[in-house]
């Protein structure tokens, strides 16, 4: 026998290994468990004092061998099985159980609880001897935290199922429900309890079809995702349904996508009408990619440019004269980044290489999360205005002209008679002084600089726009107005700031502006005064140019229809003046103001960057 065995407690029957109430075959394996490595055993009295207690047992709870034997079984036990273990034990002791097994927590040394498979059963010795109860026990921690995990992630699963905004079924292999998450409740109108445990067919509703049964059957039979939409009409729904196959059956996703549909079909729409809003837009409206390649154009744009569709889609605008390439291409790369370009006036061609005057505004085009995925451009042919508008400033610059031809002639006359006199002195005389020629020469100069500059107002030139500095242009439009000015008993009093800085201009176009204002000004003085011309640096970036006049103002109920082409209160106007200035300050992207007070007289203000 054992040496683990060796102890005046052994009942006789396990010392003797007698037949009696346990068979031989029993005893042997009960001898034996007491050295087994993987069994715990014990042998307690009825008052379930250790007796006897396997070494791997005392190994398991940290005690050494001859602790457990003078132990009690409710030192080991946990305090929240104690009651109910104490109960059995007492049942095994007075023959009212045969055999206990379960399942419990014990404690060990260090205070730790395990978890211990308990098998126990009732030994009594020959005669009227004691009784004992033998028990076997095993280890089963791990599984029991194993399974405690296993517990856990399926409640986190469970509870994850549960906040799916999809409706989620989950079927096994032969198709009965196993799983219905609440959204599926929702959505099929069936309570879980009335579903699980059942077949599909026959359990959901009739309205979901052939179709969801055929795409269960058919993820189950092939073993691969099955995908389909499909509108249900009996609940005005679209529905979505994935079916994903897996070892233990069947996945089923419902989501409704009623909303994307209805999503999709307004943006399909919409897409739609904007398209042919392009399409039959009256300006050409072109889309470039962020290679700047054409992607999109209307009819318009084809119309007016003479390309066809495949001569221009993929490519970059042919439309660009060469000597602009680089200019536009700065302007579609700053729109790439995101900057709106307004509108501008530049030239474009024709296929046939005929020039236009058009008026673009440039676009970013705005994607998906706020991304750039082009530019558009809209375009309008302004070629017809700006002859038109050409005209009218031609028109307005020989009324000028003629009306200042008075004031001229009678400042040209003076040199000239100077010229004619020195001419018959010299010629009476027979001899000439050089100081006689120095006067004539600075006379001639003096015509030809009056008929250059009114030559220079009347002549039709192309616009060139340069860096020109303030001061010698109202110089120049002062000295071309002097003489209409000196018949008016007019003075000009100027207050130019020195220094100020160029401004880009088209300078015929500036003396032009000037002239009509100073010219208004000097004919609102009938009874002569001065005429303060100011230029100074305003605010950041521009420059400010001020005309005020002491004649008698301009009424209120006038002031508002001052600039309506052809409206004018003098006798010989052409009611074009101001509507020329104010456009040639918009093409120097510059403001224009009037201020004007009954019996205090006008204020032209002239803002132009620099």
């Amino acid at each position: 026998m054992n040496d683990l065995l060796v102890s005046p407690f052994v009942p006789e029957q396990l010392k003797t290994k007698a037949d009696g109430t346990f068979s031989r075959m029993f005893v042997d394996l009960a001898l034996k468990s007491f050295a087994s490595p993987h069994t715990g055993s014990l042998l307690l009295d009825r008052d379930c004092n250790l007796l006897m207690a396997g070494e791997s047992l005392g190994k398991k709870l940290g005690y050494r061998t001859e602790e457990l034997e003078r132990m009690n079984l409710q030192t080991l036990v946990h305090p929240g099985e104690l009651l109910l273990c104490m109960h059995h034990m007492s049942q095994l002791v007075s023959g009212q159980l045969s055999r206990y097994e379960t399942e419990m927590r014990w404690l060990s040394a260090d205070g730790q609880t395990l978890w211990m498979s308990v098998y126990a059963v009732e030994l009594k010795d020959s005669g009227d001897g004691p009784a004992y109860i033998y028990m076997q026990t095993q280890d089963i921690t791990a599984q029991k935290d194993a399974e405690s995990a296993l517990q856990e992630s399926l409640i986190r699963m469970t509870s994850l199922l549960e906040t799916f905004a999809d409706a989620y079924i989950m079927l096994n292999r032969s198709g009965q429900l196993v799983y219905v998450n609440r959204n599926a409740e929702r959505l099929l109108q069936l309570n879980r309890e009335d579903m699980l445990g059942h077949g599909i067919r026959g359990t959901v509703p009739d309205w979901l079809g052939a179709s969801f049964y055929k795409a269960c059957w058919r993820a189950i039979e092939e073993s691969a995702p099955v995908f389909y939409q499909d509108y249900y009409p009996l609940v005005k729904k679209w529905l979505e349904v994935s079916c994903y196959p897996g070892k233990p059956g069947l996945s089923v996703f419902i989501r409704d996508v009623t909303r994307h549909k209805e999503q999709e079909e307004t943006l399909r729409a919409t897409k739609q009408q904007l398209d042919s809003m392009i399409e039959h837009a009256a300006d050409t409206i072109a889309i470039l990619d962020a290679d700047l390649r054409l992607t999109k154009v209307n009819k318009a744009f084809i119309d007016l440019f003479g390309y066809s569709e495949a001569e221009l889609l993929g490519e970059r605008p042919p439309n660009i004269p060469e000597e602009l390439w680089i200019e536009s291409e700065l302007l579609f790369r700053k729109a790439l980044q995101g900057k709106q370009i307004p509108s501008f006036e530049t030239k474009r061609k024709r296929k046939d290489g005929t020039p236009l005057d058009m008026s673009l505004t440039i676009s970013p085009v705005v994607g998906k999360d706020q991304d750039i995925s082009g530019i558009c451009i809209i375009g309008r042919d302004i070629s017809e205005s700006k002859a038109t508008e050409e005209l009218l400033r031609n028109s307005e610059k020989l009324s000028v002209a003629g009306q200042l031809a008075v004031g001229i002639a009678h400042e040209i006359r003076n040199p000239l008679t100077s010229l004619k006199g020195f001419t018959q002195f010299m010629k009476a005389a027979g001899h000439y002084k050089e100081h006689y020629l120095d006067i004539m020469s600075s006379e001639l100069t003096r015509i030809e600089h009056i008929i250059s500059e009114m030559l220079l107002l009347a002549k039709p030139r192309p616009a060139t726009f340069h860096y020109k500095r303030i001061g010698p242009i109202l110089a120049d439009v002062l000295s071309l107005l002097e003489a209409q000015a000196n018949l008016n008993s007019v003075s000009f009093k100027t207050r130019i700031k020195p220094d100020l800085p160029a401004v880009r201009c088209e300078e015929n176009q500036l003396k032009q502006l000037f002239i009509n204002i100073v010219k208004n000004a000097v004919e609102a003085m009938p009874l002569g005064g001065t005429v303060e011309i100011v230029a100074a640096l305003a605010e950041p970036g521009m420059l400010s140019i001020t005309f005020r006049d002491e004649g008698d103002g301009i009424p209120a109920e006038l002031l508002q229809r001052i600039s309506e082409p052809f409206y004018t209160t003098k006798e010989n106007g052409s009611g074009l003046g101001l509507m020329v200035s104010q456009k040639i300050v918009t093409e120097h992207k510059g403001r224009m103001a009037i201020a004007s007070e009954a019996g205090v007289g006008t204020t032209v203000t002239i803002t132009l960057p620099v």
